[in-house]
């Protein structure tokens, strides 16, 4: 069943390859959506995918994407907009 989650990472999240660096472990998780920097210095991200991998995607940008250090993470439902791919928003 796919799902989706709105996730707001804090921390040391920006200025470090951090949405790159979780663009690309999202694909390799077979996730669909978006992340993209917001204002106030966290990262925004929309998940869709089966539950496992998501979560899987959140515990490991917890420890996986040095040199970005995430302190915690905000994790939402959402509603499903089936994306094609997984992207970087500028």
């Amino acid at each position: 069943m796919i799902i989706a989650k709105r996730v707001i990472f804090h921390g040391r999240v920006q200025g470090v390859n951090f949405r790159a660096n979780a663009s690309e472990l999202a694909v390799s998780l077979g996730l669909k959506g978006w992340i993209r920097n917001l204002p106030d210095g966290t990262v925004e991200a929309h998940f869709e995918g089966n539950e496992e991998r998501i979560m899987e995607m959140i515990e490991r940008s917890k420890t996986e994407l040095f040199p970005a250090m995430v302190e915690s993470v905000d994790i939402e439902n959402a509603l499903t907009e089936n994306y094609s791919s997984f992207s970087v928003i500028r």
